[in-house]
């Protein structure tokens, strides 16, 4: 454990470094989307994917239709 914890650390304290050198930041950025898109490819790949995109997409249309259709805000008490 003591290992993981040492590589983690040094992993995070190494990131800031890389982001504030010149440019450092645009290549983090690049290299997380990089990542990012060779990791929702392979998700694509799954056979249970679409599924799962489907229903992520319903209840994102759901959400909205309550938002649209609430004709007014709930507040919590303490809140103006």
């Amino acid at each position: 454990m003591k290992p993981f914890n040492l590589l983690l650390s040094l992993t995070l304290l190494s990131v800031p470094v890389t982001t504030l050198a010149e440019g450092g930041g645009g290549r983090v950025i690049a290299r997380m989307q990089a990542r990012r898109d060779e990791s929702m490819a392979r998700f694509l790949e799954r056979e249970d994917a679409k599924a799962i995109v489907n229903a992520q997409e319903a209840a994102k249309t759901l959400s909205r239709a309550q938002a649209s259709n609430s004709g007014h805000i709930e507040r919590s008490v303490d809140q103006p």
